[in-house]
């Protein structure tokens, strides 16, 4: 009883287990492959109807063993986890379902056959809950990895595209593969699928075109880990082979004329060449291969036949034969379009032919018969249908209705002309199809199946919209000159042509008509007229009786020709300083066109001016008083006339002489008295400024003072007079007098000089009723248009930013009275002006600055500018290069600068430093043999002594109670014990460098004035030196009463 009551309750207790066992479930792979070096990722999802986990996030995967539970995986003790998985394992989430994957990387060889499971909430869900490691996944390690598949799905044709699909299977799906494939992917991204074996399927897709029937397509995948598979597969497509085509050059084939037909055949293989035949005996070239596109070939063979009126109906068929056995056919049926003549008259009409709505229309048309011309032939013209034969144009009968009434023929139908005349042609016409019959039967009494007159057809184009007239030129016109300009409209009605009207000109008209084409005229209206400076444009206008019109501009764009310019008055033999005057002027058309006359001299006089000299000619005049100098000697003056459509110049050489003095011509029968001067007989002055002619005289010992003293032209004519009346009145107001004539001084000034201002002028005086004249007292005045150029001297080519520099300026000028003024481009510190007299009545000006550089780098213009009076200016210029300023190389130099310089400063200290300490061995040394000496008085020194270790020689050392003590001992307030004689307060270190003594000492010194003993009390004993060769003290000289403190 005892053993089935055991039986029965083991029996319960395993139910009871097995029913909470099913309460949890795991679903995971038993087996999975992983590859060596790559990642493994391990599908685990688990679920449960009854005994939820405290935690459900909470999984910790353990290596599957008979005993104990060794630590795969566990994020909350990682540290605990064995060492061979150690920092290898991790948690992934690859669905949405409760998860417990696991993820090991790298795979390693120790990973193989291993044993794991999952325990998820281990902490609350026990193994009476749930038997986890009855649930375990096996790992085996694989070296190498399993190569992708290729795939190929669509229409494997050449010439079409295909779906290329690269598979490959893994178990590393956190770090999936890489595909590739040797063809175009365009962008794709692979996809990745969970399968059911735990495995990832990951797969790149592409589209491929067939290009070829074999086609190489290769697949490589490479792993985490660095391994690396191919795999590729040959793609075998089929040649595809389009219709063929056949196609002639045009609908119909002419008898007895030569036509061409082409055969088409296209394929996507290249390989697959055609050979094409034809069942016609005709020419036949080689066939033409080209490619169209990708695996797109066409092969193109022409046929050259001659067809006859048997070949109408025949069938030409086209066959091309590929390799293969491939064959193909196709063929077209021969329409033969039989020749007029073959009826035994043929006719010559346009195709087409256009008409304005409201005007007349002529259809040109002309017949010849292949025999003799019957007699009493008439003409008849139908309107084409496709039925029936309505008659546009009949003798016997009444034309149909919309050409009752407006149709003639023109010309002699015995002469072959059949040419159709309509009048008022309305858009009711437009489209309408003509063709005449000529024969002395009616046309149906002929048979005409397979065959109508539609291709000989003229077809009748009516518009309501005129063309624009055509406006043009012959040439480009120019003003003065005659010129043609023509317009031009087409017309289909000689009868009654279009008006055209020209305007924006006025002229002479020409009409001409003349035949184009068939049945096209051209009007044409030609105006010759005179150009004029005004004409801007001209305009046509065409007028048809229909009432349409149209009309055109042109612009003429008239050019203004000019003449070529010329010097009529050239400069001749010049004399140095003498104005003449030279004329220049040239003719042009166009006041528009006005030119503006230059000189290649400048500062020099001229004027302009211009007229009409005719209806349309103008002239433009240029004066320049040319005034030369000794350097213009064989030189060019140049006059240059600009326009705005170009430029004409002239020439001419200039020939310089220099002013020679001449002899002075005296009138015996004069009653001048005569005494000497001292005048240049050559002085040069600048034009528009003012001159100071120098002139000095001496008076004879019996002479007085002069009471008038005058200037006169040699050739007469006074320039200076105190008396304005006898002045001329050209100088009237500008000459004085400057000198003092008591003094014998006769200095002239002549003020705003003009051109024509050289003289000679004299000087003469006069006093009571006697008459001086004076020798050596004319001047010749040497005009210059420019004045002379500042001279500045010599600056360093290469400066500082932020240095001074010296610059002087000087200018030469004569008028003494009103000196030039200086100017300059930079603003100066210092500025002097001085003014030397060089020679006899020429004056130098020297402007001398200081200015400092500014601090821009580069290239800087230094310009002197000299201003003379009434305004002529003259400069001169210098280029400075500037570089940095020293504080900029200063401040570049820092970096490298201040590391040096605290170096030296440290080595410097150092080196006080032991200097000091070695000093301090050598004074123990020797006060170690050196008795205390007594303090002795010392006279007041300054502060320089008292910090100096040294004695002026000069004057006598006194005794000093104290040791020499280094500059460091000086500063420092540390007392030196132990040395009697040497003990002193602590001071500050005000006191050290004060005058002012406030300690005391037992010691009284005193000095008695002009004395040479003194007295010396003491307190405290003297102690005698250790030393033989001491010696007292020696007394201080007194000096004024100052007394020296210790």
């Amino acid at each position: 009883m005892s053993g089935f009551i055991h039986c029965l309750l083991s029996f319960c207790i395993l139910g009871c287990i097995c029913y909470s066992s099913r309460a949890w479930h795991v679903e995971m792979p038993s087996n999975m492959k992983a590859l060596l070096g790559s990642c493994l990722v391990i599908p685990c999802t688990y679920d449960y109807y009854q005994y939820p986990p405290h935690n459900p996030s909470r999984v910790v995967w353990y290596q599957y063993r008979d005993r104990g539970y060794p630590l795969v995986y566990d994020d909350w003790n990682p540290n605990k986890v064995i060492r061979k998985f150690h920092g290898r394992t991790f948690k992934v989430s690859i669905s949405d379902a409760k998860q417990c994957s696991l993820q090991i990387y790298p795979v390693r060889w120790s990973d193989h056959r291993e044993k794991i499971y999952p325990w998820v909430d281990p902490e609350n869900v026990g193994r009476s809950t749930y038997r986890f490691f009855d649930k375990t996944v096996t790992i085996q390690v694989v070296e190498r990895a399993e190569k992708p598949v290729i795939t190929f799905t669509g229409n494997r044709k050449v010439g079409q595209t295909v779906t290329v699909m690269c598979t490959v299977y893994h178990t590393c799906r956190t770090f999936p593969p890489t595909l590739r494939l040797n063809i175009p992917t365009q962008g794709n991204k692979p996809t990745h699928y969970s399968r059911s074996d735990g495995t990832t399927e990951t797969t790149l897709t592409a589209t491929l075109n067939i290009k070829s029937d074999l086609q190489e397509v290769e697949c490589t995948v490479s792993y985490t880990g660095g391994v690396t598979e191919r795999a590729s597969q040959t793609l075998k497509a089929e040649c595809s082979f389009f219709p063929l085509t056949i196609q002639p050059t045009s609908q119909e084939f002419l008898e007895g004329q030569a036509s061409k037909v082409t055969c088409t055949a296209e394929y996507t293989c290249p390989k697959h060449l055609p050979k094409f035949t034809w069942s016609y005996g005709g020419t036949t070239d080689s066939p033409e291969i080209s490619k169209i596109g990708d695996a797109h070939w066409r092969a193109v063979s022409t046929l050259t036949l001659t067809t006859s009126a048997n070949d109408n109906g025949r069938y030409l068929k086209c066959t091309a034969e590929f390799t293969r056995s491939q064959r193909q056919a196709v063929g077209i049926y021969l329409r033969v379009k039989r020749n007029m003549l073959s009826r035994g008259w043929s006719f010559n009409s346009p195709g087409s032919i256009t008409g304005m709505r409201g005007s007349c229309i002529i259809i040109p048309c002309s017949f010849t018969y292949s025999t003799d011309r019957p007699t009493g032939l008439r003409v008849i013209w139908y309107l084409y249908q496709s039925s029936g034969y309505p008659p546009v144009f009949d003798a016997s009968q009444s034309a149909v209705g919309e050409f009752r009434g407006i149709t003639s023929l023109i010309g002699s139908v015995d002469g072959g002309n059949c040419s159709l005349k309509i009048e008022r042609l309305d858009m009711s016409h437009n489209k309408d199809r003509l063709y005449p019959w000529v024969d002395k039967n009616p046309i149906t009494s002929y048979h005409t199946v397979g065959h109508t007159f539609y291709d000989k057809t003229t077809q009748l184009i009516v518009s309501d919209h005129a063309q624009e007239p055509q406006l043009s030129m012959t040439e480009i016109p120019t003003v003065g000159e005659q010129s043609r300009v023509s317009c031009n409209v087409r017309h289909t009605c000689i009868t009654a042509p279009p008006v055209l009207t020209l305007s924006g000109i006025t002229g002479t008209d020409r009409t001409i008509d003349r035949l184009v084409s068939d049945g096209i005229w051209e009007r044409k209206v030609e105006r010759i007229w005179t150009v004029k400076e005004e004409d801007q444009s001209v305009n046509c206008t065409v007028r048809f009786h229909g009432g349409q019109e149209a009309s055109s501009e042109l612009r003429l764009h008239v050019e203004c020709p000019h003449e070529a310019i010329k010097m009529v008055e050239r400069p001749g033999n010049a004399t140095e300083g003498v104005a003449q005057s030279v004329i220049c002027f040239v003719s042009y058309k166009c006041k528009k066109n006005t030119p503006t006359i230059v000189w290649n001299y400048k500062d020099m006089q001229s004027s302009f001016d211009d007229k009409m000299i005719s209806s349309d000619t103008y002239r433009a005049v240029s004066n320049l008083t040319f005034i030369g100098s000794l350097g213009d000697d064989g030189k060019s003056l140049t006059c240059t006339a600009k326009f705005y459509s170009g430029e004409t110049s002239d020439s001419a050489t200039i020939h310089v002489k220099q002013y020679e003095r001449q002899a002075e011509e005296i009138d015996p029968h004069d009653t001048f008295h005569v005494l000497a001067a001292d005048v240049p007989f050559r002085f040069t002055a600048l034009t528009r400024s003012c001159v100071v002619i120098p002139c000095t005289f001496q008076y004879p010992e019996d002479t007085t003072s002069l009471i008038r003293g005058m200037w006169s032209k040699k050739t007469g004519g006074i320039i200076f007079h105190k008396g304005q009346s006898h002045v001329l009145d050209h100088f009237k107001g500008r000459t004085k007098m400057l000198g003092n004539l008591r003094e014998g001084n006769c200095t002239l000034e002549i003020d705003n000089i003009k051109s024509f201002d050289n003289g000679p002028f004299c000087f003469h005086a006069e006093r009571g009723n006697d008459k001086y004249r004076f020798n050596n007292s004319c001047v010749f005045i040497v005009m210059r248009a420019s004045p002379a150029t500042p001279v500045m001297t010599p600056v360093p080519t290469e400066v500082d930013a932020g240095s001074t520099i010296t610059v002087s300026c000087s200018v030469t000028y004569t008028c003494s009275s009103h000196p030039p003024e200086f100017s300059w481009s930079v603003s100066n510190l210092t500025s002097k002006v001085t003014d030397t007299n060089t020679e006899q009545g020429i004056w130098e000006r020297n402007s001398t600055i200081t200015f400092m550089v500014t601090g821009r780098d580069g290239v800087h213009t230094l310009t002197c500018t000299a201003t003379f009076w009434r305004g002529k200016q003259q400069a001169s210029s210098v280029e400075l290069s500037v570089k940095g300023s020293l504080m900029y190389q200063f401040r570049s130099s820092v970096p490298v600068t201040m590391p040096v310089s605290a170096l030296v400063l440290i080595v410097i200290i150092l080196a006080a430093v032991f200097g000091v300490v070695i000093c301090r061995k050598r004074s123990s040394q020797k006060r170690s043999d050196d008795s205390l000496r007594p303090p002795r008085p010392e006279k007041r020194r300054s502060l320089w002594d008292r910090l100096s270790r040294r004695y002026p020689e000069s004057s006598e050392r006194p005794p000093r109670p104290e040791k020499r003590r280094s500059i460091w001992s000086r500063f420092s307030r540390r007392e030196e014990d132990g040395r009697i004689g040497w003990q002193n307060t602590r001071r500050s270190i005000w006191n050290r460098f004060s005058r002012r003594q406030d300690n005391t000492v037992n010691l009284s010194v005193g000095y008695v004035r002009h004395a040479d003993n003194c007295h010396l009390q003491t307190s405290k004993p003297a102690l005698p030196s250790p030393k033989e060769n001491w010696k007292p003290p020696r007394p201080a000289k007194p000096k004024d009463g100052i007394y020296g403190n210790i």
